[in-house]
């Protein structure tokens, strides 16, 4: 099994190989890589696709706090590992927040952006507020009962996706193993002001009834970006769009990556 490192932090990813464009899948948080599964089947004969497990997620370190900054060094030490000099960066979520950093801070790395399921501005006080009450319940109590369906449905609501598998994968470790994820989430900063450095021809999918961030977030996130190919919409979606409607997905990654 292929890992990466980054200044001692171990980090699982997996290599489709092949000479296409590369394209590297970053999830969202408390999922991992296997949810891209659907979209690099559909891409892999055609693209060389990596995905990898964030820090905290799957079968890679946490290697105590960090921020996303970290994580976009992680993105690129994962791109170094792999051999490749520069590659589509996906991320959906907290993906897509270390993949706009690793657009700001490794322009050279970073032929495309594309953004799905995921923000820009840092929470409102209400929201901030209530995740900060999610987490404590899950640092104290662990992802059980309504605080588990509470993520899950984050994660997957409108749809019924069924994806009980993700509780048993965070009933795995202790609650504690994900303070840092959380920290991480909760102490994200502000970078508005600079998401004009991001100069690589980007793309923005987003489900119309995410759970997580409303539409209008897709709407500004696409107009903060200055090389923006288009805002794609996807009716009745869910947060996670690779599990829950991979088609629509794959369909504008394919047309992105194609008038590259």
């Amino acid at each position: 099994m292929p890992f990466a490192d980054n200044n001692g932090t171990r980090l699982y990813y997996e290599d489709t190989g092949g000479t296409g464009t590369a394209i590297l899948f970053s999830h969202g948080a408390f999922l991992d890589h296997t949810i891209w599964a659907p979209v690099v089947d559909a891409l892999s004969a055609d693209h060389r696709c990596l995905t990898w497990d964030e820090r905290g997620h799957g079968m890679s370190e946490t290697g105590g706090s960090f921020d996303y900054w970290d994580a976009a060094r992680d993105a690129v030490a994962v791109l170094d590992a792999a051999g490749v000099d520069r590659a589509v960066l996906v991320g959906m979520s907290q993906g897509g927040w270390l993949s706009q950093r690793a657009a700001i801070a490794h322009p050279d790395r970073v032929a495309g952006l594309v953004l799905t399921g995921t923000s820009v501005r840092q929470m409102g006080a209400d929201e901030l507020a209530g995740y900060a009450q999610l987490s404590q319940g899950w640092l104290a109590l662990g992802p059980v009962g309504d605080i588990a369906a509470t993520v899950l449905g984050i994660q997957f609501a409108p749809t019924d996706y069924e994806g009980s598998r993700f509780i048993e994968r965070w009933q795995a470790k202790p609650p504690s193993a994900w303070a840092d994820v959380w920290a991480a989430i909760l102490g994200r900063d502000e970078i508005v002001d600079r998401m004009g450095e991001i100069r690589c021809p980007a793309l923005v999918v987003h489900a119309t009834t995410d759970p997580a961030f409303p539409f209008a977030t897709a709407e500004e996130t696409s107009r903060l970006l200055p090389d923006c190919r288009g805002l794609v919409g996807v009716e009745g979606g869910s947060h996670c769009l690779s599990l829950t409607h991979p088609k629509e997905l794959t369909v504008a990654l394919r047309t992105f990556t194609a008038g590259l």
